[in-house]
């Protein structure tokens, strides 16, 4: 670009940007308020009286998630059944309870499969959505898996991947009554 060029594009680029900054901002912000910084270093005068029509609302990041562990039972109700020896014996269950025999710290032999269920999800959570995730909206085939140690049950999920995960806050399928301990 030639020098006359750039001293002509300059004053719209300053203007570009400028424009582009201005509009940034927080989305709580109201034109006319107090930047949040600002009140938040100012308290209110003496003379001031604060009610709950004037208090603005403070965003609180939310913590961190850390990945669920199988450390406590679930709140929610969880159903039983027999489950035959041929599914306690597949892979993926076996992985469940040396999951949770880890996570207890007992031996797998203290481990009981109290329920296994051929379910229907229904969306990508699995039954077990976590704040702030956004999941399908499809139904997803899959398995409930119900275990104990010492009287208290956990549970288990899986969808189409036959891999168990732990759910400590479990929203179950309506299609309980209908699946029973299959094989598949």
């Amino acid at each position: 670009m030639t020098n006359s060029r750039m001293r002509a594009v300059a004053p719209l680029l300053a203007l570009t940007i400028a424009l582009g900054l201005g509009a940034c901002g927080s989305e709580t912000e109201e034109p006319g308020t107090d930047s949040p910084s600002e009140s938040a270093t100012q308290p209110p005068a003496d003379d001031e009286e604060t009610s709950s029509d004037d208090a603005k609302e403070t965003l609180v990041p939310e913590e961190p998630i850390e990945e669920d562990k199988p450390t406590a039972g679930s709140s929610v109700e969880l159903p039983t059944n027999e489950v035959p020896d041929d599914v306690i014996a597949k892979d993926e269950v076996q992985a469940a309870i040396t999951d949770l025999a880890k996570a207890q710290s007992v031996e797998p032999e203290a481990v009981t499969v109290a329920g296994y269920f051929a379910v229907t999800w229904s969306d990508g959570s699995l039954g077990c959505p976590k704040p702030g995730m956004s999941y399908t909206m499809a139904l997803v085939d899959g398995h409930l898996l119900v275990l104990e140690v010492d009287g208290e049950q956990f549970s288990y999920h899986a969808g189409a991947k036959p891999d168990f995960n732990f759910c400590a806050d479990p929203k179950l399928p309506s299609d309980l009554g209908a699946g029973g301990a299959s094989t598949s």
